[in-house]
C-alpha cells in the first residue's frame, strides 16, 4: 500500500514551521502535529514492524500513533524511575524503535543513548561506561554479547529485555510530566562511527538535534516526488544520520521507510519491495551494490542515492548510478559530507553519470553551517591549501559526554574540527584528501591516502576496492595499499597503480597486498587502524604472505634480503 501525501507540508508551511520558536528534540512529535495538516496520514513504514501497545504489530504509522507509542514508553520510564538528566541505554535489534524510544524518553528530560545494534562487546561496554546510564533495554542477544561486562556497570539500576517487553501498556503522558527544555538541555547521546579509536558518546541538545532539520525544511528537496514517492533509510535506525533525517521527514510529513543497516543482498530485496524513489545510507552501501552482481532494471525505481558521513568514492558511484535501465530519466547521486558531531552534512556535491571527474570534490557547503579551513593555529587557509575542515552553527555537537578534554581539543578558531583535511578552490567546492591521522608522510613527499584510493581506484581496473595506510619498513616510513580484486596478480597492480599515482603527483606504495575484505567497523567505514596494526609488522607480513596476495616496489627488495 502506498504510504500517504496528504501530510505533506507545502513549502509556504515548512517555512512557517521552521520560524517557529521552541521546537527541539524534546517536543518534536508534538510540535509536528499541532502543524500536520493530517496528523492521521500513515507516511511513515517501519521495515520492520514495531510492536503496539496491544501487543499486535504494526508497520505503517501516522503522528498520532507514533506519538501515542512515544508516550507509552515515556509513563513507562517515569514508572521506572527515571528523571530528567538521567541516561537510558538502548541496545537491540536495528529498527525504528531506536527512533521511538528517543522520543519518549526526550520527552521526559531524560538522555536517550542509543548504542548501534551492530556494536561489539567492546564498544557497547566503553559506551555504558562513560555515560552511565540509570537503566538499559535490550534484548537477550545484545546482552548475551555483553557478557560480563554488563556486571562491571554500576550505575544500572535495572535492565529490560525486549522479549519481555516488546511494548509498554498503553498510557497517556501528563502534560506536567513533559519536561521544559532549555536550548541547551541534552537529548540524545549518539556515538561516532570509531575510525580513530573506541568510538565517542556525541551529545545533542533540544536545539542542536533539530537544526539541521529544520533548515532541511528551508530549502527544496529534490527527493520529494508526486504519485508516491518515498525515501527508504538504509542505515542504522541508531545513527544520528536517521534519527535527524527522521525528525526532518516527521516535521515535513514527508513519506519515509525506515529500514536497517542492510546487506547488500537485503538492501536489493528492501528496494525490490518498497520500491523507494530515493535511497540513504553510508558510503558502503555505494560499494556494496558497485560490486554486487544485479538483475537489469532492479534499482529503476531509485531516483536519487544519498550518502552522509564519509565522501564516496567516484568510481562506486558511477558504477551504482549506471544500474539504472538507460530508457529513464537518469539517477542522481547526492553525496554529503558530515559526522556524528557536526550534526547534519556540511557539504554536498551532486553527481551524475553526465558530470564530470573531479577527483574528491565533496562539494559546496549548504548552509546550515559556516564551513572553513584552517592552520593548525587556528588561522584560516588560502585557496587551493590543505588544511583541517572546521564548522560552527546550530547543529554542532555540545561536546563529547563525560570527556570535556577531547571535546576542546575538537574544537579550533571557533570552529568543531572532526579531524578531516581538506582544500577548497576559488569557487568555493571543498575537496577532501584525507583524515588528519591517515596522512602519510613518506620520503617521496605527503601522502594523503584518500587521494591515492581515488586515484587508484578510477584508473585500475581490477582493483575494486583499496585503503592505503602508512606503516614502516627499514625504519622509513611508506605506504602500504590494501586491496580487494579477482584473480589479479599483485605485482601487476603494484606497477599499475604507482604508474597512475606518479601521473596524478602522488608518492607511491611500497608494498601492495590482495585481501579478502578490508575491515569496517559498525557504520562501514573502512577502520585504517586495524590496517595499520596489521602492517606494524610489514617485513613479517611480506615473508609469511604468498607472492599471490603480496607484492613489493623493486626500490625496497633489497631490503628484506636477509
Amino acid at each position: 500500500m502506498t504510504l500517504s501525501a496528504r501530510a505533506l507540508l507545502t513549502m509556504d508551511q515548512r517555512q512557517a514551521f521552521a520560524k517557529r520558536q521552541g521546537i527541539g528534540g524534546g517536543n518534536l512529535l508534538t510540535s509536528a502535529i499541532e502543524s500536520s495538516p493530517a496528523p492521521d496520514a500513515r507516511f511513515i513504514r517501519s521495515a520492520r514492524p514495531l510492536t503496539r501497545t496491544d501487543g499486535s504489530p504494526q508497520s505503517d504509522f501516522s503522528l498520532l500513533e507514533l506519538d501515542q507509542l512515544a508516550q507509552s514508553w515515556a509513563v513507562w520510564y517515569l514508572n521506572k524511575g527515571v528523571a530528567p538528566r538521567d541516561r537510558v541505554a538502548v541496545y537491540t535489534k536495528d529498527s525504528f524503535a531506536y527512533a521511538i524510544h528517543y522520543f519518549a524518553l526526550s520527552s521526559i528530560g531524560a538522555v536517550a543513548l542509543l548504542i548501534n545494534s551492530n556494536s561489539p562487546c567492546e564498544i557497547a561496554a566503553s559506551l555504558l561506561g562513560k555515560t552511565s546510564p540509570v537503566g538499559l533495554y535490550t534484548d537477550r542477544e545484545h546482552l548475551a554479547r555483553l557478557g560480563d561486562e554488563i556486571d562491571r556497570q554500576p550505575s544500572l539500576g535495572w535492565i529490560q529485555l525486549e522479549e519481555e517487553l516488546p511494548a509498554p501498556p498503553p498510557a497517556v503522558l501528563p502534560a506536567e510530566a513533559r519536561w521544559k527544555h532549555n536550548p541547551e538541555d541534552p537529548v540524545s547521546i549518539m556515538h561516532s562511527s570509531g575510525t580513530t579509536g573506541l568510538p565517542k558518546p556525541v551529545t545533542q541538545t533540544h536545539r542542536s538535534s533539530v537544526a539541521g532539520p529544520l533548515f532541511r525544511l528551508t530549502i527544496d528537496d529534490p527527493t520529494l516526488t508526486s504519485g508516491g514517492g518515498a525515501m527508504l533509510t538504509a542505515m542504522p535506525q541508531s545513527h544520528l544520520g536517521n534519527i535527524h533525517y527522521s525528525t526532518y521527514a516527521i516535521f515535513g510529513g514527508t513519506p519515509v521507510i525506515p529500514a536497517f543497516d542492510p546487506s547488500p543482498r537485503e538492501l536489493v530485496e528492501l528496494i525490490k519491495e518498497h520500491r523507494p524513489t530515493s535511497v540513504m545510507g553510508f558510503g558502503h552501501t555505494c560499494v556494496d551494490l558497485a560490486t554486487f552482481d544485479l538483475e537489469p532494471g532492479v534499482l529503476d525505481s531509485v531516483g536519487h542515492w544519498v550518502t552522509t558521513a564519509d565522501a564516496v568514492h567516484y568510481d562506486h558511484i558511477l558504477k551504482v548510478l549506471g544500474h539504472r535501465s538507460p530508457d529513464l530519466p537518469p539517477s542522481a547521486w547526492l553525496d554529503r559530507l558530515g559526522t556524528t558531531e557536526l550534526g547534519w552534512a556540511v557539504l554536498l556535491k551532486v553527481t551524475t553519470l553526465a558530470s564530470e571527474r573531479n577527483d574528491r570534490c565533496v562539494g559546496k557547503p549548504v548552509g546550515v553551517s559556516e564551513v572553513a579551513v584552517l592552520r593548525k593555529d587556528g588561522t584560516p587557509c588560502e585557496v587551493g591549501e590543505v588544511g583541517l575542515l572546521g564548522a560552527r552553527g546550530p547543529a554542532i555537537t555540545a561536546g563529547y559526554w563525560n570527556d570535556s578534554d577531547t571535546s576542546y581539543r575538537s574544537r579550533l578558531g571557533g570552529y568543531w574540527c572532526p579531524g578531516d583535511m581538506v582544500y577548497r578552490d576559488a569557487d568555493d567546492n571543498f575537496y577532501h584528501v584525507d583524515r588528519a591521522v591517515d596522512t602519510i608522510e613518506t620520503a617521496e613527499g605527503t601522502g594523503y591516502s584518500v587521494l591515492m584510493e581515488e586515484t587508484i581506484l578510477s584508473d585500475v581496473a581490477d582493483i575494486k576496492d583499496v585503503a592505503v595506510v602508512a606503516a614502516t619498513l627499514d625504519g622509513k616510513t611508506v605506504a602500504v595499499g590494501a586491496t580487494t580484486a579477482e584473480n589479479a596478480d599483485p605485482r601487476r597492480l603494484l606497477a599499475e597503480a604507482n604508474t597512475v599515482l606518479a601521473a596524478a603527483g602522488h608518492p607511491p606504495l611500497t608494498v601492495l597486498e590482495i585481501v579478502d575484505a578490508l575491515p569496517v567497523g559498525v557504520t562501514g567505514k573502512v577502520l585504517k587502524r586495524r590496517l595499520r596494526e596489521r602492517y606494524a609488522e610489514l617485513d613479517e607480513v611480506i615473508r609469511t604472505a604468498g607472492s599471490d596476495a603480496v607484492a613489493v616496489s623493486d626500490a625496497v627488495e633489497g631490503v628484506l634480503v636477509a
